[in-house]
């Protein structure tokens, strides 16, 4: 349905210059305001606008990595200092107490926090989130958590929510399997919507993807069985490798990082057998590959091709 309405929409006029009609149905789903709610041409554009519409002279951003490399080209790209803080293997659990202390010694004016990870697929809860937020907000910083993936973690019911100090970048295409339409938005308080917003061309999200979108938030029956059947499959392929002595991380996500020693070799070889998975040496994990969770009558298979080319 939500494909059949992209393919439907009307390419002969121009979309909605500001997609305000798809962002007061976003914000109506999420209990929101209309004003706390901005559409982008994919979460990664939302990420650009917001480190234009807080860059300063010497202002520094921080990095929760290892993670999706375009927090560091946006950052780039407006100006900013970067530092990361970084997760260990073999868990990449976030170390709390080591991040509140770079915070506090960095003050950075924007920090950035995928969760679930990407590509680790850790997952930090509510209150950890908070811990984090309070932290940054107590430097005078804004937190931007990446929930991209979290269609696939918590319910719906249980999600963060945008409050001072705090923005969150959601997507509709992990969960549809729409990646080339490019949709995503942001949420946060209606100052930083402003300022994103005034960094943001007119007609960035095409009529194509305002179709999908607005299909897509109808479609939460859907939403919530395909949580499931990913769940499943991951915990059922996750079992599997790790009984055969596999190392993997613990994934909310719906994707597994698993260590491979050699991720160019790993990769060719699995290529070989028809699956295309991700190097992760650009994520700085040269020994890892990031496999996402297939349909379920494939997971068998590539269970034994993972298991015949990683050992």
């Amino acid at each position: 349905e939500v494909v059949a309405a992209a393919s439907a929409a009307n390419v002969h006029r121009y979309p909605e210059a500001d997609a305000h009609t798809l962002r007061r149905r976003y914000a109506e789903a999420a209990g929101l305001e209309p004003a706390q709610v901005l559409a982008g041409n994919g979460s990664t554009e939302l990420l650009y606008l917001v480190a234009r519409a807080l860059a300063v002279p010497d202002a520094t951003a921080l990095v929760v990595g290892p993670a999706f490399g375009e927090y560091l080209a946006a950052s780039e790209a407006a100006g900013l200092n970067v530092i990361e803080s970084r997760s260990k293997a073999p868990s990449f659990a976030v170390d709390l107490e080591d991040l509140v202390a770079c915070v506090g010694n960095s003050k950075p004016r924007l920090v950035f926090l995928c969760n679930p990870n990407n590509p680790t697929g850790t997952l930090l809860g509510r209150e950890e989130v908070s811990r984090v937020h309070e932290a940054v907000g107590g430097q005078g910083g804004i937190l931007v958590v990446d929930e991209a993936y979290m269609d696939f973690a918590w319910p719906a019911d249980e999600a963060t929510r945008p409050q001072p100090g705090l923005a969150i970048v959601r997507s509709l295409t992990k969960l549809h399997s729409i990646p080339g339409l490019r949709l995503g938005f942001l949420l946060a308080d209606t100052d930083l919507i402003e300022a994103a917003e005034r960094q943001q061309p007119s007609w960035s999200v095409s009529a194509p993807a305002t179709a999908a979108g607005l299909e897509a938030l109808r479609q939460g029956e859907f939403a919530r069985k395909s949580r499931e059947r990913v769940a499943g499959t991951r915990d059922r392929l996750k079992a599997r490798l790790i009984a055969a002595g596999l190392t993997l991380g613990p994934s909310a996500a719906n994707f597994l990082l698993i260590h491979a020693r050699d991720a160019v070799r790993a990769r060719a070889a699995l290529l070989e057998r028809g699956w295309v998975v991700r190097d992760c040496t650009s994520f700085g994990l040269p020994g890892h590959i990031r496999v996402a969770i297939p349909r379920d009558e494939h997971a068998d298979r590539l269970a034994e091709d993972l298991v015949e080319c990683l050992r």
